[in-house]
């Protein structure tokens, strides 16, 4: 274990460099804090680079014995110095240093239970997080995101999808080319909208389903995207409210799927029907 207490140490400027988006998109990487997201960076494919720590958590345990397990470099930090590694009011105690994986530039693979999300410049983390791990728990591998959508390897959205960004497939494109892509498989995309006159659960989502999903204050800017490659659709609100949650929104879409899939039989292993 080598210890850091130096603030000029070039490592720990890289650290501290990640909370911005321009410092993660330059070394392309980024933090996990916490033994649970670190557990899940080390199960999936995602490098672990090294393993920060103020504290005895790693002294003992299956955590450490992965990390010694994988040959991870572990670094010990003087307690004012990791508070500065950290964005939280209260860190835990230890902190990954991770890998971005490839950016992905070939689109998957469609099968007959192909399911996925396209995000129109969602903005905020919270939201952008929520949606991953709800996509994560339902089975959902695959996530189109655009230009002006949150950074997915931000702090607050890596927490926040409590270990779901290790478990899917995200792909940075333009809306244009992800729904020319999906028109030319046969996707058929599904634009949440709160004017849509088709409601979700009239519809049928058992083949290969896209949903779209947009800003939050905006919605789905479609004003140069030809209409024949996606149509909208509706969920009521009954209450007289003007709009819902996007993350609310996508948990009902994805899990109406689900429901349809399953009662139908098509559900095979993962719901999006492609592998990692």
């Amino acid at each position: 274990m080598t210890l850091l207490t130096s603030r000029d140490n070039p490592l720990i400027k890289t650290i501290i460099s990640l909370k911005t988006k321009k410092g993660r998109r330059k070394h392309q990487l980024f933090l996990a804090e916490g033994p649970h997201l670190l557990e899940e960076a080390l199960a999936s494919t995602f490098e672990v680079r090294g393993v920060f720590t103020n504290g005895e958590i790693l002294c003992c345990g299956a955590l450490w014995e992965y990390v010694e397990k994988k040959r991870i470099p572990v670094y010990h930090v003087s307690p004012r110095l990791y508070a500065e590694l950290t964005e939280t009011e209260n860190p835990q105690d230890v902190l990954g240093l991770i890998a971005q994986p490839k950016e992905q530039t070939v689109f998957p693979e469609i099968e007959q239970g192909f399911m996925g999300l396209i995000l129109d410049q969602i903005q905020d983390p919270g939201n952008l997080g929520t949606i991953i791990r709800t996509s994560w728990a339902a089975g959902l591998r695959n996530i189109f995101i655009t230009p002006g959508t949150v950074d997915p390897y931000s702090g607050k959205v890596v927490r926040s999808t409590q270990g779901g960004i290790f478990n899917l497939q995200i792909y940075p494109s333009s809306l244009e080319k992800i729904l020319s892509w999906a028109a030319s498989k046969g996707v058929k995309v599904w634009a949440a909208d709160p004017r849509g006159v088709k409601l979700y659960y009239q519809q049928d989502f058992t083949g290969p389903t896209l949903f779209l999903l947009g800003n939050e204050a905006r919605g789905c800017n479609l004003s140069n995207i030809d209409q024949q490659l996606v149509e909208g659709l509706g969920i009521p609100l009954p209450g007289g409210a003007e709009s819902l949650n996007v993350s609310i929104s996508a948990g009902i879409l994805i899990y109406e799927t689900l429901r349809q899939r399953l009662l139908q039989g098509t559900l095979e292993g993962e719901a999006s029907g492609a592998k990692r």
